[in-house]
């Protein structure tokens, strides 16, 4: 008997988001300014009505389309013309592209320390546990646009094979292929700081000038903290846009 192989409803659901938010960037339905109904639509893409309705449904999460019941799914294109997102979980090389940079990691640093109380509390782990640090230089067009050090804990790295190259794809693969784990969500506090020897260092700046300062924690779907974020931004590169939406 030949082996069926299972299909990953996660990866599908993905996959049809990515191709649905190209169609709708791409204005396909720019002439009537929404979407066909949900059987046509899942019919011409070849997919089920309910895997249709997970992407929608997260596409209106996201700000993307609204739908309302007896109107159906309005684009929003006001919303698809912003390029970066601080409201949405984007990888550096991926913000910066759609940026219309030329995005590329001029350098990464990979290694070992021990828990100081700021990690513990962001990580919830006891003084002195073993932490992996990974800390990143982005470049956008050749110009130092991000310092980023991101902190797992020791304990989750269920594969210890890895290689430092690994670290110059997204930190949330590394995540994913070995420490066995994603990130849901993710809490960010957002302030300006000032560069000090150390930070104009990294990021080619005078000492003294104002950059953005995001400070954030990645939990897991079972709300436990897998990754602590500090990320520096050059200004003048990207314009962030934040999306705020009525609470009902």
């Amino acid at each position: 008997m030949p082996t069926i192989v299972k299909v990953d409803t996660e990866e599908l659901s993905s996959k049809v988001r990515k191709a649905l938010l190209n169609m709708l960037r791409e204005g396909l339905f720019e002439k009537t300014g929404r979407l066909p109904a949900e059987e046509t639509l899942a019919r011409e893409m070849g997919i089920s009505r309910t895997v249709l309705r997970d992407v929608l449904a997260a596409l209106e999460s996201e700000g993307f389309v609204s739908r309302r019941r007896g109107v159906g799914t309005i684009v929003n294109k006001h919303v698809l013309k912003v390029t970066s997102r601080m409201d949405l979980e984007k990888e550096f090389m991926e913000d910066y592209a759609d940026a219309g940079y030329t995005p590329a990691i001029k350098e990464v640093r990979v290694y070992r320390t021990e828990a100081n109380e700021e990690a513990c509390q962001r990580l919830h782990l006891s003084p002195g546990q073993p932490l992996l640090v990974v800390e990143r230089i982005v470049l956008a067009d050749d110009r130092e646009a991000v310092y980023c050090i991101d902190y797992i804990p020791a304990s989750l790295i269920v594969e210890s094979d890895y290689q430092e190259d690994e670290m110059y794809a997204p930190i949330f693969e590394f995540l994913k292929n070995r420490c066995k784990t994603t990130v849901h969500m993710g809490l960010t506090g957002i302030e300006a700081c000032q560069t000090d020897e150390k930070l104009a260092k990294e990021l080619a700046l005078p000492e003294g000038v104002a950059i953005l300062y995001l400070d954030q924690v990645g939990y897991d779907f079972d709300q436990n903290p897998v990754l602590w974020s500090k990320e520096y931004y050059t200004p003048g590169i990207l314009h962030f846009t934040v999306l705020r939406r009525k609470v009902w």
